[in-house]
């Protein structure tokens, strides 16, 4: 998805269950009802998603439904994948906006409510809360499209294809926030937006406007172009304001943060299509991108996305994951300056999306001065279908010297060759996505 340090690939919804909330203690189990103890605690954070209409697949707004699947409740919310949140928060590695997140109380009732054969308890009126939204966003969409995979070793049953769309702006503005909806989940691996100023100069000379016609003319008989690196080979973009990957949902920024983007911006829109399992064939796919805008921010954002795996692909032979092995680690390292800082400015990281594909376990990153590395960001039991922004509550301050250290752990043991790093859903990747705001302006 992203080539020299700057993009890489990005990457079915699944079951969502969200916990939180008050209710009984564990030492009072023997009352645990529905109503009384678990609805609350539900009602606080699971049912944004598990109600009528929602991205859920099925509902715990009501007790038919929760003791439906009380089983499945108890299992995935003691194991801490439900809530789905990934990301190490218990002091030992930062801080992070952690809201989502049952506590060791709220599993206890859970667990002891459906040990105890899920008890309804005396029925309550509760205010469901509503689903989630982007308020005031507006959408811009790809055209109707049917993928073909492009094969070759790097992206054997992929294809990333690149659409420039108009933004929906009458002014110059500021994005604060996105969501994406895909046309056909079962096939969109990722969804990357790249801002590009048509009439600055590419990598090559020409105009931004040039190089994409003609990449979009090679093809005629099909829409866009194709683009595994970034936006397109020689074009050259001024920011990556949205990266979205299955289980994302709504990314808001800090309050007061933004994107500028300009009404003679071109938003060029990249899609990675899997398209490994055979059913896919003949699908097509429309993708709306909602999009968020405010006349003027404090601070604006800027993103990069290294991958120092992926980045080998430039040497005579890449580096491999060795087969066979239940847990094989992968390093790379980079400073300020390789990530697009300059100068002595501090910048602060606000956010971090970590991503590799589906032999991933873990990924950690370290950051800081020469010799003084610390503990940045430590993701466990990653989850390909379960992917998101995570917020810091203090930012990490970074400058032009600080180096980042990132390490991705993956099981290939069902691999009886070297796993390549590459674009395709089959490859791996070791990919951090880091969201650092400017100063105030």
């Amino acid at each position: 998805m992203i080539r020299n340090s700057l993009i890489a690939g990005i990457l079915l919804l699944a079951v969502s269950l969200v916990a939180c909330g008050g209710g009984t203690s564990p030492a009072t189990v023997g009352d645990v009802t529905f109503w009384q103890d678990v609805a609350p605690i539900y009602n606080d954070k699971c049912v944004r998603c598990h109600q009528e209409g929602g991205i859920a697949p099925f509902r715990l707004d009501n007790y038919a439904d929760a003791k439906a699947n009380a089983a499945l409740e108890k299992q995935r919310t003691a194991a801490g994948t439900m809530p789905p949140y990934f990301m190490v928060h218990d002091g030992s590695c930062q801080t992070f906006v952690d809201e989502a997140t049952l506590t060791d109380n709220q599993k206890a009732i859970i667990a002891a409510w459906v040990d105890q054969g899920a008890p309804e308890g005396t029925p309550v009126t509760l205010t469901l809360p509503p689903q989630p939204t982007l308020a005031g966003a507006v959408d811009v969409t790809t055209p109707m499209f049917a993928p073909v995979a492009q094969g070759g070793q790097e992206a054997e049953f992929d294809e990333y294809r690149c659409f420039a769309l108009d933004p929906p702006v009458t002014a110059n503005s500021f994005l604060t926030g996105y969501a994406v909806t895909p046309g056909d989940a079962s096939i969109v691996h990722h969804l990357i937006t790249f801002v590009v100023d048509p009439q600055a100069p590419g990598q090559d000379g020409r105009t931004n406007a040039a190089i994409m016609q003609a990449l979009d003319d090679a093809s005629p008989d099909r829409l866009g172009w194709p683009c595994f690196g970034a936006a397109g080979d020689n074009v050259d973009v001024s920011g990556v304001p949205v990266t979205w990957a299955p289980g994302q949902g709504i990314v808001e920024y800090p309050t007061g943060m933004g994107v500028p983007i300009k009404t003679t911006d071109k938003l060029v829109v990249q899609i990675h299509y899997n398209l490994a399992d055979p059913a896919s064939a003949g699908k097509t796919d429309s993708t709306a991108v909602h999009l968020r805008f405010a006349n003027s921010v404090s601070r604006e954002i800027r993103f990069s996305l290294p991958d120092g795996f992926l980045d080998t692909l430039g040497k005579a032979t890449p580096d491999t994951l060795a087969p066979g092995q239940s847990d094989v680690s992968y390093s790379w390292m980079q400073g300020g300056r390789d990530l697009g800082l300059s100068g002595s400015t501090s910048v602060d990281l606000v956010g971090v999306m970590p991503h590799m594909h589906g032999r991933g376990i873990r990924q950690k990153m370290m950051i800081g001065a020469p010799g003084s590395l610390a503990c940045a960001s430590h993701l466990e039991n990653w989850d390909f279908h379960w992917q998101e922004f995570y917020f810091y509550k203090t930012p990490i301050k970074m400058n032009a010297s600080s180096l980042v250290q990132v390490t991705c752990e993956y099981d290939t043991s069902a691999d009886t060759a070297p796993v390549l790093p590459g674009w395709g859903t089959r490859n791996e990747m070791c990919l951090t996505v880091l969201m650092v705001a400017l100063p105030p302006s």
